[in-house]
């Protein structure tokens, strides 16, 4: 849900007029809670390639949507992080546990293994198509909501 807080809240402003401070003043704390509490959608998305058992390169993305998706909401994953809102910290701390989630619904893999004068060599490639997701905070929780397009 897209809401400009600023534009609304000088709409009112003019429209009220020389109203008391303290009505404005439970408005604008009405729409905070409104803009704070509302779902943001985001892409996820993830990669890796793996060299004779060593990683060699690790891509970790997400950014948010760009315009409004339908899609129905799936599986939740709840993360404790009291005190926290800031999105990128909380990918940051939580990665292993977000990627564990999100790959149970599906990863693309892809091998490529070498023998040659009895010395092997392989090379794998693991990647997370681009998946929304929407994140909410409430509480002392981050919950991350994977969704499926229509």
């Amino acid at each position: 849900m897209a809401f400009d807080l600023s534009c609304a809240l000088s709409t009112f402003h003019i429209h009220m007029g020389k109203a008391p401070q303290r009505v404005a003043v439970i408005i604008s704390l009405l729409f905070a809670v409104v803009c704070l509490n509302a779902s943001q959608t985001y892409i996820l998305s993830y990669r890796t390639q793996v060299k004779n058992a060593v990683v060699i390169s690790e891509s970790y993305q997400f950014s948010k949507a760009m315009t409004e998706i339908k899609a129905t909401k799936a599986e939740s994953l709840s993360l404790y992080s009291p005190h926290e809102t800031n999105l990128n910290t909380i990918m940051h701390l939580h990665k292993d546990e977000i990627l564990e989630f999100m790959m149970k619904y599906g990863a693309h893999t892809r091998s490529h293994e070498k023998v040659h004068n009895s010395k092997s060599s392989s090379l794998l490639q693991l990647t997370l198509p681009p998946s929304y997701i929407t994140v909410d905070f409430n509480d002392d929780y981050a919950t991350i909501t994977r969704l499926i397009t229509d």
